[in-house]
């Protein structure tokens, strides 16, 4: 039997045990002191044999919040007293919506990955022990809008069976036309509404989507919402027949791409990519042409696993674009080389791997064989020399292209800008006078970059411009001022 370890006085297990914890027992006040009494090994001794339920559920609550404390230790303890009371459900969660409450306040201030799979692990438990309760404590406790609630929301839309019990229950809720609004809004009720149906309901493909095309649930939800519900179709995503029923939502879900933050582009990125993997080809060709045109902006978002997300789906895309759509293709496909070779050089190996990948798939699209193959060895300059040479009539679009990258944020993205105009523009015999200025305007500012490399490379692609381009040009004093 466990040693019960040595106890401040204020606290003898002999003694009477209060009713229960003071309400206002936090973290930082009274609270804490049941975690001071005792160590791991003597947890489960006590509290089994010297606590009521009550005072278990009041004991809980101290850990959940013992999870978002500074100290290691304190945190480690409140773990440990959550994975204790997920041992014993019947006697440590008797107070469900109480264990919620206390959930929502503390889920947005618990940091470290294994204190939150702790409250996730512990939110999943309750929602298999009591999905009515649970749901129906979650809408009382908070509207949709809110963060915390969003958060538990997308714990339990993320794990197949906790979404089609969570969505089971609030199809139940939405049927109940005696409640007029079970989210914050109307819309967002319609917009919960497919993937509960498609959740739990036997419902075929055709009868989906006829169900679908005729309330568009889907077209104007809040960003919030967006993001719990996409997870939720991801989730269901990864089967085969389910992929094929979201192929309808596709549409819809395209037009959140423009002006979504960068967690609703990365869901509805990978959605696209699910899906599109599990569709027949023509019926994946329909959507193609729309498809290409909104992730050509993605290529350069400021958010990294968008940028891989959208450059990974155009290659995936490429491939099941098939009859007329493939002559319509080419001319975008056409745009996106410049963009993928320079971000081939990208720090973040993962994005620059991607563009390396989709430049080969887009060169052999385009039926560029030298490009193709040098792509596909990741050799910049030699892409460079590819691109100009293929067609000398794109040179000109090749330069403007590069411009906006020589204020990209990576430095290995900026530098490559100015490498590649700096080739184009000696492989350019003559540049008109007004594009040779919008060049070198663009150019200039890089005078004052961070890199010395860069600083020198734009020095040199100026002098490039002005001597070799137009000798008796304004700029060639102009230059050397700001060079000097």
């Amino acid at each position: 039997m466990a040693v019960v370890s040595p106890t401040p006085p204020c606290f003898r297990v002999d003694e009477t045990l209060p009713e229960e914890i003071p309400e206002e027992a936090g973290w930082d006040s009274e609270g804490a002191w049941l975690l001071s009494l005792l160590d791991c090994s003597d947890m489960g001794t006590v509290f089994g044999e010297y606590f009521r339920p009550s005072q278990k559920t009041d004991v809980l609550l101290v850990g959940i919040e013992a999870l978002t404390a500074d100290d290691a230790h304190d945190r480690q303890m409140g773990g440990d007293i959550v994975d204790m009371a997920m041992t014993d459900p019947v006697s440590w969660l008797t107070d469900v919506p109480e264990i919620l409450r206390h959930i929502h306040r503390n889920v947005e201030h618990i940091h470290t990955e294994p204190a939150r799979r702790s409250l996730h692990s512990l939110l999943l438990l309750l929602t298999e022990w009591s999905p009515r309760e649970v749901v129906r404590s979650l809408l009382g406790i908070s509207p949709m809008s809110d963060r915390a609630a969003v958060a538990m929301w997308e714990v339990l839309v993320s794990v197949p069976w906790a979404l089609r019990r969570v969505m089971s229950e609030l199809l139940g809720v939405l049927q109940d036309w005696r409640l007029s609004r079970v989210f914050s809004s109307a819309t967002e009720d319609a917009c919960i509404y497919p993937l509960a149906l498609l959740a739990c309901a036997n419902i075929d493909t055709e009868e989906f989507a006829a169900l679908y095309k005729a309330q568009r649930y889907l077209r104007r939800p809040s960003p919030v919402f967006l993001s719990m519900v996409l997870t939720g179709l991801n989730t269901l995503s990864k089967t085969p027949e389910m992929a094929r029923k979201l192929a309808v939502l596709l549409p819809d879900i395209l037009e959140t791409l423009t002006d979504a933050n960068a967690n609703v582009k990365t869901k509805a990125l990978v959605l696209f990519i699910s899906v599109m993997g599990h569709m027949e080809r023509e019926e994946a060709n329909l959507i193609s042409l729309s498809l290409a045109e909104k992730l050509l902006p993605l290529f350069d978002d400021e958010c990294s696993r968008v940028r891989e997300l959208s450059i990974r789906l155009f290659q995936d895309m490429m491939k099941t674009v098939v009859g007329r759509n493939k002559k319509k293709m080419l001319k975008t496909v056409q745009s996106v080389l410049l963009p993928l070779l320079l971000h081939t050089n990208e720090e973040i190996e993962s994005v620059a791997k991607a563009s390396r990948d989709t430049l080969h798939a887009s060169a052999k699209f385009l039926g560029l064989r030298r490009l193709s193959s040098v792509a596909k060895t990741g050799q910049t300059p030699l892409i460079g020399e590819c691109l100009i040479t293929h067609r000398r009539s794109r040179v000109e679009e090749y330069l403007l292209q590069s411009l906006p990258y020589l204020k990209d944020p990576q430095a290995t993205v900026r530098e490559e800008a100015v490498r590649f105009i700096g080739l184009a523009a000696r492989r350019q015999s003559i540049l008109s006078q007004e594009r040779l200025w919008h060049i070198c305007d663009a150019l200039l500012p890089l005078g004052k970059d961070t890199e010395f490399s860069i600083r020198s490379l734009a020095a040199k692609t100026i002098s490039v411009l002005t001597i070799e381009q137009s000798p008796t040009s304004r700029w060639s004093l102009r230059s050397l001022c700001c060079w000097l």
